[in-house]
């Protein structure tokens, strides 16, 4: 699936002697005497970079998803393997407000190709890794994107798309916002832990391509073909803003 990543901004007023903590994604100010509100921003596909820091903010933190991969296609009869969910990235940013900052939001494959990388501010400042692609007429599922080749202060890896057999290939859930995400282990598509998007079933009829995966960044279910011509999978949606 296409990802998306958050962004939760506290502004602070009349604060003393204030304590931090980090939980769950959420800066927490917490003192004695303190006034804080707290602001969360979705930013996909259609987001125009750079992002505005808003007034009299200065510190930030920022989730990032990779997008998922493709599940496998098929030209001639057979199974594809599932999709590759995207990993994720979480850090606290200090920033400047009014302060312009760019990012990029990964999309989702539509070839053999992993999924887009996300990132913000920079590719080495906070980025997380597209989960991969199976390959054309290949029963083999993908691997998730993998955490160690993302950055930030906490990272975790997507889970990998099932090697089909008898029916397309689920494809991997995404990263949680704390733990990996699931691969698949049958033709359904994984589960995802807490805040990851799940993969993608893959095709159990004659001929029937793969169910996207959902947001954000689940890996497609992989494609079934008897015969007949090109049957391709599904592999991501397209999230919507919010903000709240």
């Amino acid at each position: 699936m296409n990802t998306l990543f958050v962004l939760i901004a506290k502004q602070l007023l009349k604060l003393r002697t204030p304590a931090r903590c980090l939980a769950f994604g959420l800066v927490l100010l917490i003192g004695s005497g303190a006034v804080a509100w707290g602001q969360t921003v979705t930013l996909t596909l259609s987001s125009t970079s750079p992002w505005e820091v808003p007034a009299g903010v200065t510190e930030i933190t920022v989730e990032v998803w990779g997008a998922g991969g493709r599940g496998g296609t098929r030209t001639s009869a057979g199974v594809g393997g599932g999709g590759g969910g995207g990993a994720y990235s979480r850090s606290v940013i200090s920033v400047t407000p009014l302060q312009t900052i760019p990012f990029s939001v990964g999309a989702g494959s539509t070839t053999t190709s992993p999924g887009g990388d996300t990132w913000f501010s920079s590719s080495t400042t906070l980025m997380a890794k597209g989960g991969n692609s199976a390959a054309d007429n290949s029963v083999t599922g993908a691997t998730g994107g993998n955490a160690t080749a993302g950055y930030g202060t906490f990272k975790f890896s997507g889970g990998s798309g099932w090697t089909a057999s008898g029916n397309g290939g689920g494809g991997g859930s995404s990263a949680g916002s704390a733990s990996n995400g699931t691969t698949a282990t049958s033709a359904t598509g994984a589960t995802a832990p807490t805040d990851g998007g799940d993969g993608g079933d893959g095709a159990t009829d004659g001929n029937g391509a793969g169910v996207a995966g959902s947001i954000p960044g689940g890996g497609g279910g992989g494609a079934k073909k008897t015969g007949g011509g090109l049957l391709a999978n599904l592999e991501v949606q397209v999230e919507t803003a919010k903000s709240s």
